[in-house]
């Protein structure tokens, strides 16, 4: 399904540049993810992380599968940031629908702050 596509145009896959935006960026944590972000060219660009804090192996790659999923999802209504997302161990018992949900207010608080 084409619409739901998360291209590598639209990642950050770099370690240099999660750093950037960490260092250069404004974040916030809510709920079972944190986010750092700053604004990007013309387009959003998404990076993912779940550190071994959260669990073993096969919890932190459910993690990342519900996680990806749900950015494939909303981010067509995400705003042109460069946007890096982190786990945190409540995330071990999110659903694709809360992920969802997160990234939905974090769409809108991201667009309040950068106007």
């Amino acid at each position: 399904m084409a619409a739901f596509a998360f291209p590598k145009s639209a990642r950050l896959l770099r370690r240099a540049e999660f750093v950037a935006v960490k260092q250069g960026g404004r974040g916030f944590a809510e709920g079972p993810l944190a986010a750092s972000y700053r604004p990007g060219g013309a387009a959003v660009r998404v990076g993912l992380t779940v550190s071994s804090k959260v669990g073993g192996a096969v919890v932190r790659n459910g993690v990342k599968r519900r996680l990806r999923e749900a950015v494939r999802h909303e981010l067509a209504a995400l705003p042109p940031v460069d946007l890096v997302i982190v786990a945190r161990a409540s995330a071990t018992r999110a659903s694709v629908a809360e992920f969802r949900s997160w990234l939905q207010r974090a769409s809108a608080r991201i667009r309040k702050e950068c106007a």
